[in-house]
């Protein structure tokens, strides 16, 4: 028995080394334990998926899954279009560009051999356009938008309720909660719910009278259970609010309703009616009025007069050889002014400028030179022509003494050049008369212009004053009157008194009046008022004094 369990022993195979990271085996001592499973590792995590490119949504239509493998590099700062054209130049495709405004868009490009499908991706990311391809045709456009929910959603079947009820200017939250209490439904708002809304509904299903109104606000409803919940559209285009388009619509229609972008212009009379509102406002040889409630911004009247009824309003108001009348409550904003006129505000009226009365004298006659009643000629009394040409006489014959008193060589310079140029002189005149409405007009439209219609009005004057004293100068001076202390005082009255005369003449008087308005207008205008020094005329050299015997 002994000799069989020897050998057994001797026949046993030895145990393997245990490796360097096997754990020590157990003394044979040990007690045996249950063999356990080892511990498998943790399942790895899925990776999480690789953010898409910038732009990967900014390709749409027939690109072909394998990309053409041509680069582009691109080291510069260029609009947007220009780097459309470039990259597909490169790639060899034709390119149809409807950007808009966003093809000006400058890109600072730092492109070194790109693929031409990334360098397109890269161009058009952030832009909210798209690039569809049609076999070698790119078009670019803005990528189109989602359907936009449906105004109201939940209540398809209609509930056979209705609504009636009126609103004039209300809040559009109370409006919407007016609604869904006659529908027996509970609402939410969102915050920043704001609008107006007017409207009025007679027996209207509560569903039709909901999207009414959430139409009106821009908003969308969803009926979740009992409960009405409101939230705002989508906004039409990227990078646009919706507050930002709610208030651009509301500012055009409140332009609408104001009427604003009117402008008046003609040549007489112009009636602003009550309620009525306008720009500005430009009648010539004509009167503006403005009826009670009636408003303008800029009211202007050449040779003619501006009224302003009660409560009526402008910002500036001015009157050419006319007056400006402001009535009970009218307002003016800023400055109203007058040249050859007065300005007659009423207690009760606000002007918020200063108020401006240039005094012309006679300011008649010079609405006589462009076709006043003087031109006329009918229908007055003997006694009353001879009142008419005494005035005449003393106001010219006082303008008269002052201008040659006060500036001789001017006198003598436009006389000078009336004599020896009077066909230029009539022609300038005509020039000078149609010119000087034009210039008024071109400066009452440009707004900035309006205080320089009163200078080149003032100038007009001065120019026929100077030119009537000229003429009437002369005149006297080509008579023979003795030589006096005072000659040049008597040679001017008789002058004076002479074109009067002939002036007051019917028919022939409105004919001298018109040629000597034309002569003396254009010889004030062609000597520059009298600056230039009036021709030398020839003289004979004196004999030499005979010689002593």
């Amino acid at each position: 028995m002994l000799p069989l369990l020897l050998a057994a022993l001797l026949l046993q195979p030895a145990p393997e080394a245990p490796g360097p990271g096997a754990p020590p085996a157990p003394p044979r001592d040990a007690p045996v334990r249950s063999a356990r499973k080892a511990p498998t590792a943790p399942p790895a995590l899925p990776a999480p998926p690789a953010p898409a490119a910038s732009g990967q949504g900014a390709l749409a239509g027939d690109w072909p899954a394998k990309p053409s493998g041509k680069t582009v590099s691109l080291d510069d700062t260029v609009a947007l279009d220009d780097a459309l054209q470039e990259i597909a130049k490169v790639a060899g495709w034709n390119v149809v560009l409807n950007t808009g405004r966003t093809g000006n868009v400058q890109l600072v490009l730092k492109l070194r051999r790109v693929p031409v499908e990334d360098a397109l991706r890269s161009a058009l990311a952030g832009t909210g356009l798209q690039a569809t391809r049609h076999g070698d045709t790119v078009v670019v456009a803005p990528a189109l938008r989602a359907e936009p929910r449906p105004t109201l959603s939940g209540l398809e079947r209609p509930s056979g309720k209705k609504f009636t009820g009126e609103f004039h200017e209300e809040d559009v939250g109370s409006a919407l909660q007016e609604i869904a209490n006659a529908a027996g439904l509970s609402i939410v708002f969102p915050p920043g719910v704001d609008g107006e809304v007017t409207a009025v509904f007679n027996g209207t299903p509560v569903e039709d009278a909901l999207r009414a109104v959430l139409a009106q606000a821009d908003l969308t409803a969803e009926l979740q259970g009992s409960v009405l919940m409101v939230r705002p559209q989508a906004a039409p285009f990227p990078g646009i609010s919706r507050d930002l388009g709610r208030v651009a619509r509301k500012a055009t229609r409140e332009a609408e309703r104001s009427g604003k972008g009117n402008d008046r212009v003609s040549n007489g009379d112009i009636t602003i009616r009550a309620g009525e509102q306008v720009r500005d406002v430009v009648a010539l040889r004509g009167d503006v009025r403005l009826e009670p409630g009636a408003s303008a911004r800029d009211v202007v009247a050449i040779l003619g007069s501006v009224t302003m009824g009660a409560g009526s309003r402008v910002r500036e108001a001015t009157a050419i050889v006319g007056d400006v009348e402001v009535g009970p409550g009218a307002e003016v904003e800023k400055d109203v002014t007058s040249v050859g006129g007065h300005v007659r505000p009423d207690p009760s009226a606000e002007i918020g400028g200063e108020q401006t009365s240039v005094g012309l004298p006679e300011a008649s006659g010079l609405g006589a030179i462009v076709g006043s009643s003087l031109l006329s000629g009918h229908g007055a009394s003997p006694i009353w022509l001879f009142a008419q040409a005494l005035a005449k006489f003393a106001l010219y014959f006082a303008l008269g003494l002052l201008l040659v008193a006060l500036f001789p060589r001017r006198v003598d310079g436009v006389a000078a050049s009336m004599v020896a140029s009077p066909v230029k002189s009539i022609l300038t005149g005509l020039l000078g008369l149609v010119a000087v409405p034009l210039l008024c007009l071109l400066l009452v439209v440009t707004v900035i212009g309006i205080p320089l219609v009163a200078v080149v009005a003032l100038l007009a004057l001065a120019a026929g004053v100077l030119g009537f004293t000229a003429l009437s100068f002369h005149v006297g001076r080509s008579l023979p009157v003795g030589a006096t202390r005072n000659t040049w005082v008597l040679q001017l009255a008789v002058g004076t008194a002479i074109v009067v005369v002939l002036t007051q003449i019917p028919f022939v008087g409105t004919l001298a009046w018109i040629a000597a308005a034309l002569l003396t207008f254009g010889a004030a205008i062609r000597s520059r008022f009298g600056q230039q020094a009036p021709p030398i005329l020839p003289t004979t050299a004196v004999p030499p004094a005979p010689a002593a015997q």
